[in-house]
C-alpha cells in the first residue's frame, strides 16, 4: 500500500475524532456508529500495513488524536459531572465519603453545586471513587474553579499525560520481550481508548499506567517502587487488587508475601486520606455494592442467565444473579491464578473473566484488555472494542432502553471470534508447541 494513502487515512481519522468529540450527540446513534466503524476500520488498514509506515508519524499521530479532544466536552458519559462535584466538594472543605449529592444540598447552597447537581447520574449515591482520582478531582477544582469547562481541561490533560506514560511504558515491556515495536500500535491506535480515556474522561488510564509502571519495575528488580505503583493503580480502580495472587507466579511465594504486605499497606495508608471513619468506608462499600447489586448494561453471559431467571421465577432477579456471576467469576480467576502466568498476561485473563460475568460492561471497561492484548497472543478483544460501541444504541431513545438483541450479537461474534483463535493456535502442527495464554 503506497504512503500517500496514510497521509490520506490519518487526516480522516483526525476529521473523525474531531466529529465524535465536540459535534456528534450520544443520541444520534446512527452518526456516532458510522464515525466509530470508520475510525476502526482505518486504524485497522494502518495496523495490517504498519511495516509500509515511518513509525514516529505513526506515534505522533496517535498523540495528536488525544490532544485534539483535550479542548472537548464528553458526550458520550456524563460520569465527569460526579468527578468535578466531588472536587468541588473537596474544595468548600466537604469529604465525598460523608454525604450523597442530594443531602449535601440540604446542607450546603454552594451555587456551582446546584449547577451541577441535575446532571448527575447517581445523586442519591455516595462516591465511588478512590483517593486517587479524588485527589485529581481536587485539583482540578483548585485549577479550574467555577469553570466546568476548565475543570474539564484539567481532568483531561492529567489523563493524556497517563497516556504518554502507557505508550512510552507498553513500548519498553515490548521491547525488553523482544517483540516488534509495532505491537504497541495495539493501543496507541485503537480508537476506543483514544475516545473513552481522553475523550471521555475515564481514570482507567491510571490504572492502565500504574499497572503497566509496576510490570516494568518488577522486570527491573525493584520490588518495594513496583509494589508502590501497583498500590497508586488500585488507588485509580480497585480492580488491579485481583492481579495480586499473580505474584506468586512472578516473584515466587516468599517475595510476593513481602510485595502484597508492602502493596496493601500503602494501599491502605493512602486510603486514610478520605476513608478515615467507619462511617465513611461503610459508605464508600455500600455504594460499591449497590453498583453492582442493583445496575446493568451490556452484560452478554448475564442477559443470557437473566432471561432465563424471568421466566423461571417471573421477575429480574439482578441481586441474586449478581452474587451468583461473582462467584463463577471467582472461580475462573482461581484457575488463572493456578496457570502462574506473569503479571500482564494473568490479568490480561482476570480482566476478561470478570468482565464475561459482569452484569455492566461499558466500552471504556475494555481499555485495560487493549493495554494488555500487547502481551498476549490473542485478538479477540480488539474486535471486541469494534463492537462494544454497539451498546450506546441504548442513548438514542428516551427513556433510556437497552437493545439486548444488539448485546447478544456482540457477545455472539466476540465468542465466535475467540473460538476462532484458540482452534488456530491450539490446533493442527502447532499442538507440538502449544502456545500459552
Amino acid at each position: 500500500m503506497p504512503k500517500w494513502i496514510l497521509y490520506t487515512l490519518l487526516p480522516l481519522s483526525f476529521a473523525g475524532y474531531i466529529l465524535i468529540g465536540y459535534f456528534i450527540e450520544r443520541s444520534n446513534f446512527l452518526q456516532l456508529i458510522t464515525v466509530y466503524s470508520s475510525l476502526f476500520l482505518i486504524s485497522y488498514i494502518i495496523g495490517k500495513n504498519h511495516f509500509r509506515y515511518n513509525f514516529n508519524i505513526l506515534l505522533l499521530s496517535g498523540l495528536i488524536f488525544r490532544f485534539c479532544l483535550i479542548f472537548s466536552i464528553p458526550v458520550l458519559s456524563d460520569d465527569f459531572y460526579r468527578f468535578v462535584w466531588d472536587g468541588r466538594v473537596q474544595q468548600l472543605g466537604f469529604n465525598p465519603f460523608d454525604y450523597s449529592p442530594r443531602q449535601l444540598l440540604e446542607l450546603n447552597a454552594d451555587p456551582f453545586l446546584q449547577q451541577l447537581f441535575p446532571y448527575l447520574n447517581s445523586p442519591d449515591y455516595y462516591s465511588v471513587y478512590p483517593q486517587l482520582c479524588q485527589t485529581f478531582f481536587k485539583l482540578a477544582s483548585l485549577v479550574g474553579g467555577l469553570n466546568l469547562k476548565l475543570n474539564l481541561i484539567v481532568l483531561k490533560s492529567m489523563i493524556f499525560l497517563a497516556e504518554l506514560g502507557t505508550v512510552y511504558l507498553i513500548h519498553k515491556l515490548i521491547l525488553l520481550r523482544k517483540k516488534s515495536p509495532s505491537l504497541t500500535l495495539i493501543y496507541l491506535l485503537n480508537p476506543l481508548v483514544i475516545i473513552e480515556l481522553t475523550g471521555n474522561i475515564h481514570f482507567e488510564a491510571f490504572m492502565i499506567f500504574f499497572f503497566l509502571l509496576a510490570a516494568w519495575l518488577i522486570q527491573k528488580k525493584r520490588s518495594f517502587s513496583s509494589a508502590a505503583a501497583l498500590s497508586l493503580a488500585i488507588q485509580a480502580k480497585l480492580l488491579p487488587l485481583m492481579a495480586i495472587p499473580l505474584l506468586i507466579g512472578e516473584l515466587g511465594f516468599r517475595k510476593s508475601a513481602w510485595y502484597s504486605i508492602i502493596c496493601l499497606s500503602m494501599t491502605a495508608l493512602l486510603s486514610l486520606g478520605l476513608l478515615n471513619t467507619p462511617e465513611r468506608f461503610l459508605h464508600f462499600s455500600e455504594s460499591i455494592r449497590l453498583y453492582y447489586g442493583k445496575f446493568e448494561f451490556n452484560g452478554g453471559l448475564y442477559l443470557l442467565l437473566r432471561s432465563a431467571g424471568w421466566w423461571m421465577l417471573g421477575y429480574n432477579p439482578v441481586a441474586v444473579l449478581s452474587k451468583v456471576m461473582l462467584l463463577m467469576a471467582l472461580a475462573g480467576m482461581i484457575y488463572i491464578y493456578f496457570k502462574k502466568l506473569n503479571l500482564l498476561s494473568g490479568l490480561f485473563w482476570i480482566l476478561v473473566i470478570y468482565l464475561s460475568f459482569s452484569a455492566i460492561v461499558h466500552p471504556w471497561y475494555l481499555t485495560p484488555l487493549i493495554a494488555f492484548s500487547s502481551f498476549v497472543r490473542f485478538r479477540f478483544v480488539l474486535a471486541w472494542s469494534a463492537l462494544i460501541p454497539l451498546s450506546y444504541i441504548t442513548y438514542s431513545s428516551m427513556p433510556y432502553r437497552e437493545n439486548y438483541w444488539v448485546t447478544e450479537i456482540e457477545y455472539l461474534l466476540v465468542f465466535g471470534f475467540l473460538v476462532w483463535e484458540f482452534r488456530t493456535l491450539y490446533s493442527g502442527p502447532q499442538l507440538k508447541a502449544k502456545p500459552s495464554i
